[in-house]
């Protein structure tokens, strides 16, 4: 199994309602996405937090399948509506678990 670790640091003035939506976004993406294992969202509690505010981790059966993911339509537009008009950085790891 592969871990999709995603941090993201958002652009000043983005309100937590902004934030909020683009959570639920990435959640609705499980069902919608056949790759997608397990999906979890939320906030980064770690000493990082200043830099990387929020944690997307996704759970996926190889890197093949995050291949897939990042590929699926559903997720192309997902970053591109409600991530892409807020996100100021990411930080995206993979790892094996």
């Amino acid at each position: 199994m592969i871990h999709h670790l995603v941090c993201f640091r958002f652009k000043a003035g983005t309100t937590p309602e902004q934030v909020e939506r683009a959570g639920q976004a990435l959640l609705g993406m499980k069902g919608r996405i056949p790759e997608i294992r397990e999906i979890r969202w939320g906030p980064n509690f770690g000493p990082s937090t200043n830099d990387y505010t929020h944690v997307l981790t996704v759970l996926l059966d190889d890197m093949a399948a995050v291949g897939r993911y990042l590929a699926h339509p559903v997720h192309v537009q997902v970053v591109a509506e409600a991530l892409a008009p807020i996100r100021e950085a990411r930080l995206a790891i993979d790892v094996e678990g």
